[in-house]
């Protein structure tokens, strides 16, 4: 009974461990497969966050050449009349849409101013007296270099970027400042576009070239705090962080995801019911080769191994058990006289009043036509024996009613002890065997022990 629980406990387990290992199987396919998306996705962002990078520097390069060729100009012909500075401004400014204008500031005092209209009151404007402005213009003399500032606001309204390069004389003598401004809409407006029609949003900050440490320049600053993909600008003077990020967040999963999940988590519970049948395929082919197919009852081979362990228990323990053999009275006349569907009838009806006599450690086994053997282990004594052989003896004699039909019988029945009658599995089946045809030869209906008759 307890291999039997046993059996059908490992034919549920089992499955659903394989279930459980194909699952997690599935989830890890799953789970690297939205990794894999993940990155194909991030090196996407990344590929745009680039071409943006590389599309700002440009605007901004192409710009800052200009005032290093108009600088050029001023350091090698000075400026002659306010008319052909005029001349030269314009030129410069109709090169770049991103300029809002061009001012020329001999030592360090606004005094050009290209287009004059709307920027009236940058004329005259004094760096050192202006601090959010003199700190930039101070870097660029002092470096020698161009420096690019803001977005700040402007004295003649709105706002822009600002670069400022110093000029110096041929002679090294320091001129004064080049500044242009940038338009921050115009520059920004294409970029913007850019990254909406790629589902993007995008943010710089960096303020007056001070990268990650620096304020917000265009965007959202929280897009910094997020799971970004962010781009380093080198600006002339410091540089600037591009944050790029899809406009839904970055997918944690598609409908590829679900299909993948869904064919994984199928496949898993197949397998498991494959499994599962398999097993209960092997349980039903081993209960088919161990029980009789009528009764249901242990068959010979189940029996002997039943015995051998009886046998090794006993030894064990310092214990011995009893076999019981009883052959049913009046059988053969009952199935030639109604068929052998109504003799099948009665051996299973006889199965079933054997099995209720015992215990659930006991055995019954069907070892023949109408020839029955129950093994009891634990059980020694002939007084204890001689009861379970009436309990089974008086079962048997109940009628049994089969449609219309109430049919009689009774059992022989032999018993022997190990080891006190046998000590081998060959010697207690031949000793009970002998007990057993003895009790249906001398007395039908008796219960008999080797030599001797323990019952009427």
């Amino acid at each position: 009974m307890f291999g039997e629980r046993l059996r059908h406990f490992q034919a549920i387990l089992i499955p659903l461990i394989v279930l459980a290992g194909a699952a997690i199987l599935a989830e890890y396919v799953v789970r690297l497969d939205i990794e894999r998306q993940a990155e194909i996705q991030r090196n996407q962002v990344l590929a745009e966050a680039s071409t943006l990078r590389a599309q700002l520097e440009g605007e901004i390069n192409s710009t800052l050449y200009l005032a290093n060729g108009l600088g050029g100009y001023v350091s090698a012909y000075g400026i002659q009349d306010e008319a052909s500075v005029n001349v030269v401004l314009a030129t410069v400014f109709q090169y770049d849409h991103h300029l809002r204008n061009i001012a020329l500031a001999p030592d360090n005092v606004i005094r050009y101013v290209y287009p004059i209209k709307g920027n009236e009151k940058a004329i005259g404007l004094v760096y050192e007296q202006v601090p959010q402005q003199w700190a930039a213009v101070k870097r660029a003399i002092e470096t020698h270099s161009t420096v690019v500032a803001g977005p700040v606001e402007l004295v003649q309204g709105g706002h822009g970027l600002i670069s400022r390069t110093p000029v110096y004389r041929p002679d090294g003598q320091y001129w004064g400042i080049i500044s242009l401004i940038m338009k921050t809409d115009s520059l920004f407006s294409t970029l913007d576009q850019d990254a909406r029609q790629k589902g993007l949003a995008m943010a710089l900050r960096g303020k007056d070239g001070e990268g990650a440490h620096g304020d917000l320049i265009h965007g959202d600053m929280g897009l910094f705090r997020l799971d970004s993909v962010q781009q380093v600008i080198r600006v002339p003077g410091g540089t600037w962080v591009l944050a790029v990020r899809p406009q839904q967040g970055w997918a944690a999963g598609s409908g590829r995801t679900l299909m993948l999940r869904l064919s994984g988590w199928g496949l898993a519970l197949l397998i498991a019911s494959l499994t599962y049948f398999i097993i209960r395929e092997r349980d039903h082919i081993r209960h088919l080769a161990t029980h009789d197919p009528l009764t249901n009852l242990p068959n010979r081979r189940l029996l002997s191994d039943r015995l051998d362990q009886a046998i090794a228990k006993a030894q064990r323990d310092g214990q011995g058990f009893s076999i019981l053999c009883l052959d049913l009275n009046q059988f053969k006349p009952i199935n030639d006289t109604h068929g052998h569907h109504v003799g099948d009838q009665v051996l299973c009806t006889v199965a079933t009043r054997l099995q209720k006599c015992l215990r659930s450690i006991d055995t019954v086994a069907r070892i023949g036509g109408d020839e029955f053997l129950l093994v009891l282990p634990e059980v020694e004594s002939n007084a204890d024996v001689l009861d379970v052989a009436n309990r089974v003896s008086e079962a048997i004699k109940e009628p049994i009613r089969i449609g219309e039909l109430l049919l009689h019988t009774s059992a022989s029945i032999g018993i022997c002890h190990y080891p006190v009658d046998g000590q081998t599995q060959d010697d207690l089946m031949r000793i009970t065997d002998e007990a057993m045809y003895s009790a249906k030869r001398e007395s039908r209906g008796a219960v008999y022990r080797v030599g001797e008759q323990v019952s009427a």
